[in-house]
């Protein structure tokens, strides 16, 4: 029983420290014309959360870009939108500019993080897209 039990920990240590190559910066790479509106948001990362907590856009019936200013405070974080599949680390004390093409609506969750994922105690914000 022993024997499983310490397999079982070095399969867990060996998953949890190699995430980081699972799941490196993403960002979409849709092609941004030049004539769709775009909507800017200013957001700060401190403490492991973002501010605001939600966001809104309305899209008209048609695609916007979307651009986030990430400013992060403190220390690094992870600037999370799985829905539009972004992940992107900002260092600590700089500020990013993240841009996403929305053609669909919906409402998707965000978060300012250490982690390179969204677990289930992560705080969250919400972002509509109407």
């Amino acid at each position: 029983m022993t024997d499983r039990r310490a397999m079982v920990v070095l399969l867990g240590l060996l998953t949890m420290t190699g995430c980081a190559r699972l799941m490196p910066e993403n960002l979409p790479r849709a092609a941004m014309p030049a004539d769709v509106p775009h909507v800017r948001f200013e957001i700060v990362a401190q403490g492991g959360r973002c501010t605001p907590a939600v966001l809104a856009a309305d899209r008209q019936g048609r695609a916007i870009v979307l651009t986030f200013q990430v400013t992060s405070v403190d220390r690094a974080h992870f600037f999370l939108v799985p829905g539009a599949s972004i992940r992107k680390e900002i260092p600590a004390n700089t500020r990013v500019e993240i841009s996403w093409l929305a053609d669909r609506s919906g409402v998707h969750e965000y978060a300012c993080t250490s982690g390179r994922w969204i677990g289930p105690l992560t705080p969250t914000g919400k972002l509509a897209v109407k």
